[in-house]
């Protein structure tokens, strides 16, 4: 499973269905597809924002189930990485009871998953 940096603010609107949507950086060699899950967790921003998230131990999270996940063929200014786009159906709304068909998504690839 995937974890991304959050705040507070962003852990409570996804649990509250408010937000359904993140850009993210995917490291090359790793992969997303509809289906996978998440994990959107309670971190500290750094002054450099090259530095790797610290992680809040034992901090709120929250974690998604993927609806789609968009290249957009760009790449990130701070991360070098490769940026996608995720969906996810808000929580308590039909989250699929068995797997999602879906081609994955890897860096450089330009498709939809």
């Amino acid at each position: 499973m995937n974890t991304y940096p959050a705040d507070e603010r962003r852990i409570s609107e996804v649990e509250r269905g408010r937000s359904c949507e993140a850009v993210v950086s995917l490291s090359p060699g790793d992969s997303l597809k509809a289906g996978d899950t998440v994990r959107f967790a309670l971190s500290h921003a750094h002054g450099d924002p090259r530095q790797p998230p610290a992680y809040v131990n034992g901090g709120d999270s929250v974690v998604v189930c993927l609806a789609d996940v968009t290249d957009l063929g760009r790449i990130g200014t701070v991360s070098g990485e490769v940026l996608v786009r995720l969906t996810w159906r808000p929580p308590g709304q039909g989250d699929p009871s068995g797997p999602v068909a879906g081609r994955a998504v890897k860096p450089g690839s330009r498709g939809r998953g």
